[in-house]
């Protein structure tokens, strides 16, 4: 990646601050010339930098810009004295496919505030890292085997607090592919008779469960949200803030030396025999079921479908566990950063390496086969967006895209509400 160095680049962001002195509010708004924060490769990117204050003062403002390849430590760092008023800044550019991030730190005097802005530089030109197993499909092939000669014995408890006239909830938990290993989650089914499409909602990063999908529950569709750890999900509050004491709090880290050990292979486990739980139920319609997930959900919403052909569709927003060896070439690499800075020491060897291979989402991007919807933003710092174009560019099903360019790890409204129109519409026609 080539940057020029006249000049730092700038991207549309807005800092509101307010001065603690008087309680005067100003603002800061740097805007691109393009609206869709995307550019071709070579092309250098024109800023404009607008500070208004609301009652003008003449105070002048150290503003910082750090910039670089997202994650990536800064290759220009600048400081400069301004003051309220309009700025022309003229931009450097990008020659290798990827996101450029400038950091911005303002002060005014009375406090320091932060925020990032991200430019796409041809993001669907991003190749992933990640390297294909010879033996992959084969060792996914084993786990689901051991499915088939496991009972599933589903156990349904209703949860009356939450069930109403329209639609009952439940706890489920359910055999997983070890005796005396249960997976466990809510469930809603609609209380009138008749056949009914599903969705099941993987969960993002944590330890406190999903409560049941009321986005989606009383519109005639039959819900199911996972929960991954060994726990049941309907316990109180606070027997999940002690887990978060203690050593579970880092469950993406466990059992990296080998494949059959790392966490992630009983949790996808506990995934698949999510869809053949909804297919026991005698509500299924038997055809359409669709997987919803956004960061760690996002990737479990991919592995899931790729490995089970009866889901019909999935969503995925901001995923997370996509080409993680990215950082070690020299980009952003995927949650939750086995090779930044912070951890390569520890996790940078061949049986780690060999290990993530069979769960990096890119790997099962390649097997998806089925229509799904996927939508991000480029100011994401926990998922960055360099990792998961590394999987979204190796599908070669159909894709809806919706991309928020300012957007950062979060579900928007306008994601939820978009995710389950295309859901709903997709499920009328079938």
């Amino acid at each position: 990646m080539k940057v020029n160095r006249f000049f730092p680049i700038l991207f549309l962001l807005t800092l509101s601050l307010t001065n603690g002195f008087c309680q005067q509010k100003f603002e800061i708004r740097i805007t691109p010339h393009h609206d869709d924060w995307t550019y071709q490769l070579g092309e250098n990117v024109q800023f404009q930098v607008t500070i208004t204050e609301e009652i003008p003062s003449n105070n002048t403002f150290s503003v910082k810009y750090e910039i670089g390849t997202e994650k990536m430590l800064p290759t220009i760092t600048e400081e400069i004295q301004v003051k309220s008023g309009m700025i022309a800044i003229d931009g450097g550019t990008m020659n290798t496919a990827g996101f450029l991030r400038c950091k911005v730190t303002v002060s005014n005097g009375k406090g320091v505030y932060t925020e990032i802005a991200t430019a796409a530089f041809e993001p669907e030109l991003i190749k992933p890292t990640a390297v294909l197993p010879n033996d992959f499909e084969s060792f996914w092939d084993e786990l689901k085997l051991k499915h088939e000669v496991i009972p599933l014995d589903l156990k349904l408890t209703p949860i009356k607090s939450k069930s109403n006239e329209r639609v009952t909830y439940y706890h489920i938990d359910y055999q997983n592919f070890e005796f005396k290993n249960r997976s466990y989650g809510i469930l809603s089914v609609p209380k009138e008779e008749g056949s009914y499409p599903a969705v099941i909602r993987f969960p993002g990063a944590g330890i406190y469960p999903l409560g049941g999908n009321t986005n989606i529950a009383d519109k005639g569709v039959i819900t199911l949200d996972l929960y991954i750890h060994p726990f049941p999900a309907n316990m109180d509050n606070d027997f999940y803030s002690q887990l978060g004491n203690t050593s579970l709090l880092n469950y993406m880290f466990f059992g990296t030396h080998d494949k059959y050990a790392f966490y992630y292979r009983r949790v996808i486990s506990g995934c698949l025999r999510a869809v053949d739980a909804i297919y026991s139920l005698p509500q299924f319609d038997g055809r359409n079921l669709a997987a919803w997930g956004s960061s760690q959900g996002g990737a479990l919403s991919i592995i899931t479908t790729a490995l089970d052909k009866r889901i019909k569709m999935l969503v995925a927003l901001c995923p997370a566990m996509c080409d993680y060896t990215g950082y070690l070439n020299g980009r952003a690499g995927g949650w939750p950063h086995f090779f930044n800075q912070d951890n390569r020491e520890m996790y940078e060897n061949s049986h780690t390496i060999h290990t993530l291979s069979y769960y990096d989402v890119v790997n099962f991007a390649r097997f998806i086969t089925v229509p799904g919807f996927y939508s991000w933003g480029f100011n994401d710092e926990t998922t960055p967006p360099t990792s998961f174009y590394s999987a979204y560019n190796v599908i070669k099903a159909s894709k809806h895209v919706h991309i928020i360019p300012k957007g950062k790890h979060e579900i928007y409204p306008e994601q939820i509400d978009k995710t389950y129109q295309w859901i709903l519409e997709s499920f009328k026609k079938e």
